[in-house]
C-alpha cells in the first residue's frame, strides 16, 4: 500500500477526511479559520493534492480537483455541497443549516453556489496558483481589493 495512503488512514479521524485544494488561498484559509470546528469532530483535513487520494477515493486526478471532497469513515465519499452538507450537520449549532441545504430547490441553489465559487474563487484573492493568473485581470477584482 502507498505509504501517503497509510498516512491518510493513520491520520487522527474517526469520522472522515476532507480533501481541500492545498494550493487555493480561499480554500487554505477557509481550513484555517473553519477547519478546527470540525476537527474536533472527528474530520481530518488533507490536501487534494495529497499522492494517492485520486485512486483512494476511486476517480481520476480531474475529478477529484473539481471540488472539495468527504470521505467518511464508512468509505462513502461526498463531494462539494454535499460535503458541506454533511459536515454542517456533523455540528449541532450548524445542523439545521446542512438539513436545509438538502431541502430540495434549495440543494440545487446549493450546488450551483458551490460551482460558481470554485470557478471564481480566484477572484477572492491576490493569486491563486490554481488558474495560474493574478485575479486583479478580472473586471470585478478591484471591488475585492478595497482598502
Amino acid at each position: 500500500m502507498n505509504t501517503e495512503i497509510t498516512k491518510i488512514k493513520d491520520c487522527n479521524a474517526t469520522r472522515g477526511w476532507v480533501f481541500y485544494d492545498g494550493e487555493c488561498p480561499v480554500c487554505v484559509g477557509s481550513v484555517a479559520r473553519f477547519g478546527g470546528i470540525f476537527a474536533r469532530r472527528g474530520f481530518a483535513w488533507l490536501p487534494l493534492q495529497t499522492p494517492g487520494t485520486a485512486a483512494r477515493l476511486g476517480m481520476s486526478e480531474a475529478v477529484l480537483r473539481e471540488e472539495m471532497k468527504l470521505l467518511r469513515a464508512d468509505g462513502r465519499v461526498a463531494g462539494g455541497a454535499d460535503a458541506l452538507a454533511a459536515l454542517l450537520r456533523s455540528v449541532w449549532w450548524l445542523w439545521p443549516m446542512g438539513c436545509f441545504l438538502e431541502m430540495p430547490g434549495i440543494h440545487w441553489l446549493g450546488c450551483y453556489s458551490y460551482r460558481w465559487i470554485v470557478r471564481h474563487r480566484c477572484w477572492f484573492s491576490k493569486m491563486c496558483k490554481v488558474r495560474g493568473h493574478n485575479s486583479t485581470h478580472h473586471r470585478h477584482a478591484a471591488f475585492f481589493e478595497m482598502p
